[in-house]
Formats: structure tokens, C-alpha cells, sequence
């Protein structure tokens, strides 16, 4: 509701003035355009073709008008999408000071035969953009509507230029993270190789440890291998390595434990508890994460 008379009568006189043609290529999902052949009973370029739309109605938005405008003559719904060329025209007619085209691209996901023509239109069909611009003329009023269809045409190769573009990148991306991935997987694989080699080196110390009689254990000798060892320990442990936590009384697991003897017992049957327990763990077993790399070797009761 407008608060004065002169108000509206300000924007009455803004409209009034003003001719505003709001038209679409409308595509199809098969890539077709949709052109309109003018009924010959039109006064305004009669037999000619067109795309749809209208003009603009007081209190419409623009998007609001092109819906309204292809529906009413074609009985399609459509997607408004962007804008493809505005012009401003000479007076051509007393009641108007300006005429203003806008030209829009618009998609429909309808059948090719759901269009239902107005009487404004005698004909429609679904062309490809080649075959609708050799359908109409060059000069005039169908000129502007040629220019429309080329725009529209360069418009969508652009946009797949730049989907494709937009897909290149995307699978580049892909691709360096999965060689990321690959880079990962063959320095953990690396990593795991030389570990297994070190491993029995370690195994050795720990041996020989086990083997050292009692009042040479303080000896600087003996200091200086534990040394050794604590330095190989230190070493996995920075690349990741862990001791799998096995120990004598747990009970045995097959994905962390390797059963290299297992011992009968009389009382096993009647004390179940004491079925399948790690006796004495002979060779300690290690990870990385989550993989177990070498399980522990144990004997089993």
C-alpha cells in the first residue's frame, strides 16, 4: 500500500514508460532448444520464429515474469538460470519511451512432447542449436533472437570447458592423494623390511644378556652393549615400532601370538583356567600401529 497518491503515480508513470521483453532459450535435457513459431493471426511479427516469454507485468519479478510467461505459452516449467544479453531498443511506439529486452538461459527437465502451445504460437520445436539458428533470419527482430541462441550456445561450451576443467582438477587431486597414499604404504613397507632385519640383531643382545653370569653384569663391557641395545630399542620406537604386551599367565591370542610349543598337563581338563595360557614367552613380538609385523613366540600350557 503505497503512503501517497503521488507515489504511485511516480511509479505508475516509471512503468508506463518502459517496455520490458523478458525472453529465454530454454534447453532441454537432451541439449535441444525450444524455438516457437508466431501464430499468423499475431500483429506483431506473425509467422516468425521466437522464444519464449513476454513482458514484464507491474509488481512481477523478472524471474517471476519468464515462468509465468513459458508456461502460460508452452506449459513448461523451467529453472531460470543466468542472464545472456540486455539491450535497450529506440521508441518504436507512442505509448513507450524505452523498449529493454532481457534474455535469459533457462533449462526444463520436461518430455519433448509436454509442450502445450497458446494461441499466441501455432508451432514449436526442439532443435539442436545449429538447426535453430539456420530456422531464423539474421536481420531484425529475429537477429536479436539469433544473437540469443549463439550467445546461449558459446555460453554452454564455455561451462563445459570449465566442468571439465573443474573434473581434470578434482581427479589430479585424487591422484596425488592416492599417490600420497601409495608414498605412505612404501615407506611403511620400507620401514617394516628393515625392521625385520633389525630385529634379530636385538633378539641376539637380548640373548646374550640372558647368558651373562651374575658378577660381570656391572661390568663396563656389559654396560656398553645394554647401551647398544637401549640405542636400537630408541630407535624403533622413533619409527613407530612397539613391543606387543605378552606376557606369562595371559591367555593366547593368534593375532598377536605364535604358539612354537605347547604343553599337556594331566589337570588341564578338570582346571579350565589354566587352559591355553602363555607358559614362557621365548621371542618378543612387535608392532606398528595396529599391524602386528613379527607376533611374540611363546609357549603354550
Amino acid at each position: 500500500m503505497y503512503k501517497n497518491k503521488k507515489l504511485a503515480e511516480d511509479e505508475s508513470k516509471l512503468f508506463n514508460s518502459v517496455w520490458m521483453t523478458i525472453k529465454a532459450v530454454v534447453v532441454n535435457e537432451d541439449n535441444k532448444v525450444l524455438v516457437l513459431k508466431r501464430s499468423k493471426k499475431e500483429d506483431f511479427h506473425s509467422g516468425k520464429y521466437d522464444l519464449p516469454g513476454g513482458h514484464l507485468e507491474k509488481g512481477e519479478t523478472i524471474e517471476e515474469c519468464l515462468k509465468r510467461e513459458v508456461l502460460d505459452e508452452t506449459g513448461l516449467s523451467i529453472e531460470v538460470g543466468d542472464i545472456l544479453s540486455v539491450r535497450e531498443y529506440p521508441k518504436d511506439h507512442e505509448m513507450f519511451d524505452k523498449i529493454r529486452s532481457l534474455r535469459f538461459l533457462a533449462t526444463t527437465d520436461k518430455e519433448e512432447d509436454d509442450v502445450e502451445l497458446s494461441d499466441e504460437h501455432e508451432k514449436y520445436e526442439w532443435l539442436t542449436f545449429e538447426e535453430a539458428l539456420e530456422k531464423i533470419d539474421t536481420e531484425g527482430y529475429a537477429g536479436e533472437k539469433r544473437d540469443t541462441i549463439e550467445r546461449a550456445q558459446k555460453y554452454l561450451e564455455m561451462k563445459k570447458g570449465v566442468d571439465g576443467w573443474k573434473r581434470c582438477l578434482a581427479e589430479f587431486e585424487n591422484y596425488k592423494k592416492i599417490q600420497s597414499e601409495s608414498n605412505k604404504d612404501t615407506v611403511k613397507y620400507a620401514t617394516e623390511n628393515i625392521v625385520l632385519q633389525v630385529l634379530p640383531v636385538l633378539d641376539n643382545f637380548s640373548s646374550a644378556a640372558d647368558h651373562i653370569p651374575e658378577e660381570e653384569k656391572e661390568g663396563p663391557w656389559v654396560t656398553g652393549i645394554m647401551y647398544i641395545k637401549k640405542q636400537l630399542e630408541d630407535v624403533l620406537k622413533e619409527n613407530g615400532v612397539e613391543e606387543i604386551d605378552v606376557n606369562p599367565g595371559d591367555s593366547f591370542d593368534t593375532a598377536i601370538s605364535e604358539a612354537v610349543e605347547k604343553k599337556e598337563c594331566d589337570d588341564c581338563e578338570k582346571k579350565e583356567k589354566f587352559k591355553n595360557k602363555i607358559e614362557k614367552v621365548v621371542v618378543k613380538g612387535y608392532k606398528i600401529g595396529d599391524k602386528v609385523i613379527r607376533p611374540a613366540k611363546v609357549v603354550v600350557k
